[in-house]
C-alpha cells in the first residue's frame, strides 16, 4: 500500500459526480437521457469532463506535487473520440512546454482469460482499467549519475507514480472496475509496478522474481543497468546457455474480491515457487559495460547521452 492511500480514500469519498462532471450537462438533461447508464464518449472513460479531472487533480494535491517541481500552472487535454482507447495529457503552462508531463492511455475492458487459469476465477469476465501506455517525465530536469536514463525514457520522470496509481485505483472504484491491468514494456516497469502489481500468470510472476534475484546483485543494485542489459539481450539461463530478454506479460493490480482471491489462492502461490526454479540468470558482464560505458550511461556523460537518446526508441 502506497504512502497515499489513506488520503486519496478520503478525499475520493469526499468528491461527488457533480464535480467530477463539471461543465457537462445539466442534471435534468442528464437524468432523463437515453444513455443514463452508458457510457458518454465525451467524457473520459465515459464519466469524467475536463473541468472535472482538474477539479479532482486539485483537491488530491496532485498539482502541488508539480508544482514542488517548479510546474505552476496546468492544462488537460483529451482525446476520447476513439472508444476503445482514451488518452489524457497534461501539460505545463508555467512555464509553457510543448512536451506533457503526463500522457495516459486507457480504456475500460474485461479480463478474459482463456486458458486454465481461467477455472480459478470466480468471475468469467472481470472489469478492468486498462492502462495501455503511461509517461510521467519531467522535460525540464536532467538525466544525473544517480538517475541515468532508463529504456524508453528521454526524459527523467517526475517522481509522482505512487500519486497517479492511487487516481487509478480510485478510477476503479468510481466506476466498479475490478482491478488494473498493463503490460510493462521493460523490466524496470515491471519492478516498479510489483510493489502494488502481480503477473496473472504465476509462472512468469516466479520468473520475474527469479531475475530479480539473480540481476539486480549482479547489477550492483542498479535498475538502469539491468532494465538495459534485458533489453539488449544481454542476459541468458545458466539452465539451458541460452540468451534472454524481457518478456512482456500481463500484470494486474487487484481491486475486486474476484482477483484479490486468486492472487492469494495456493494454488497461484504454489505456481510462483516453481517459476523460480526456471531460471538462473547472468549478465554478459563486459558486453554491458561496454555498451553503457559507450552510451555514457556508466561511466556518466551527459554529452553522449544526448547524441543517442532521442533516436533510441
Amino acid at each position: 500500500m502506497t504512502r497515499f492511500r489513506d488520503r486519496y480514500q478520503e478525499i475520493y469519498s469526499l468528491l461527488s459526480r457533480a464535480e467530477l462532471q463539471r461543465g457537462s450537462e445539466g442534471i435534468a438533461e442528464l437524468s432523463l437521457g437515453p444513455d443514463l447508464f452508458g457510457e458518454e464518449t465525451e467524457k473520459f472513460l465515459g464519466f469524467y469532463t475536463t473541468d472535472g479531472l482538474q477539479v479532482a487533480l486539485r483537491k488530491y494535491g496532485f498539482f502541488r506535487d508539480l508544482e514542488r517541481l517548479g510546474f505552476l500552472d496546468f492544462h488537460i487535454e483529451l482525446q476520447t473520440d476513439d472508444p476503445d482507447e482514451h488518452m489524457l495529457r497534461l501539460f505545463s503552462r508555467n512555464p509553457d512546454l510543448s512536451t506533457p508531463l503526463v500522457e495516459l492511455v486507457v480504456h475500460r475492458s474485461f479480463l478474459k482469460p482463456q486458458d486454465t487459469l481461467a477455472s480459478r476465477l470466480s468471475q468469467t469476465h472481470i472489469p478492468v482499467l486498462t492502462v495501455d501506455w503511461l509517461i510521467l517525465q519531467n522535460p525540464n530536469a536532467f538525466f544525473t549519475p544517480r538517475r541515468p536514463p532508463l529504456p524508453g525514457q528521454n526524459h527523467p520522470g517526475l517522481g509522482v507514480g505512487a500519486q497517479v496509481l492511487e487516481l487509478l485505483r480510485n478510477i476503479c472504484f468510481r466506476l466498479q472496475l475490478g482491478g488494473i491491468v498493463t503490460i510493462p514494456s521493460y523490466f524496470h516497469n515491471a519492478l516498479f509496478y510489483s510493489e502494488e502489481f502481480l503477473h496473472f500468470d504465476p509462472r512468469q510472476q516466479g520468473i520475474f522474481l527469479g531475475m530479480c534475484r539473480d540481476l539486480m546483485p549482479q547489477a550492483q543494485n542498479s535498475v538502469a543497468a539491468a532494465s538495459w542489459a534485458l533489453h539488449w539481450k544481454m542476459v541468458k539461463n545458466r539452465q539451458d546457455d541460452q540468451p534472454v530478454s524481457w518478456f512482456q506479460d500481463l500484470m494486474v493490480n487487484p481491486i475486486g474480491d474476484s482477483l484479490n482471491e486468486y492472487f492469494q489462492a495456493p494454488e497461484y502461490r504454489a505456481e510462483v515457487q516453481e517459476g523460480l526454479t526456471a531460471g538462473e540468470f547472468e549478465l554478459f558482464g563486459e558486453p554491458l559495460r561496454q555498451n553503457l560505458r559507450r552510451r555514457g550511461i556508466h561511466p556518466f556523460d551527459p554529452d553522449r547521452i544526448q547524441e543517442w537518446l532521442p533516436h533510441s526508441a
